[in-house]
């Protein structure tokens, strides 16, 4: 029977000062580093597990520059969670695949966004970007409704720049 040890749950801080909240030196640091490294490869034993706090972190910042809801993050990772399960990430980036499952759910909850837009934010090609969103597709089963062009509106009138300054004529 294998033997599991439970231990404490350590937290390496980023900072780079001492107890006395003196500046360590060089040599210090690159220990400290290669400990934190150490720790957090102990805490995710498998590349699976690492892979997806990986993912999640970047989830994290994905939410940050594209103004994300909390519902919509939550269901991300849970397609993303899905599709590492199947495998569908074996081959392809994280981001890409992440930016695929973003996508994937702003389609499903009618949020406005566009492939271009998310490849921007996450330095995706749009082509492997859409790639990867038309394997989720096929491979996870899941139907997506049509995009409401009502909700798009307000992005083509700022792109027209079109404002209430703006008269028209009816011809």
């Amino acid at each position: 029977m294998a033997r599991h040890d439970i231990g404490l749950s350590t937290i390496i801080g980023t900072q780079n000062i001492d107890a006395d909240g003196h500046i360590l030196d060089a040599a210090t640091r690159c220990r400290m580093e290669r400990l934190r490294t150490r720790d957090l490869r102990i805490k995710a034993t498998c590349h699976n597990i690492r892979n997806l706090i990986f993912a999640l972190n970047q989830l994290k910042t994905l939410k940050d520059r594209l103004g994300l809801s909390d519902t919509l993050v939550e269901k991300t990772a849970y397609i993303y969670r899905k599709a590492h399960k199947k495998g569908l990430v074996r081959g392809r980036t994280i981001s890409a695949v992440l930016a695929a499952a973003v996508y994937f759910t702003c389609r499903e909850l009618g949020i406005p966004k566009t492939l271009k837009e998310i490849a921007d934010v996450t330095n995706t090609k749009r082509k492997t970007l859409a790639k990867c969103y038309r394997q989720l597709v096929s491979d996870l089963d899941i139907k997506i409704p049509m995009v409401d062009s009502t909700k798009c509106i307000v992005k083509v009138a700022n792109r027209a720049n079109l404002n209430k300054k703006t008269k028209y004529k009816v011809v």
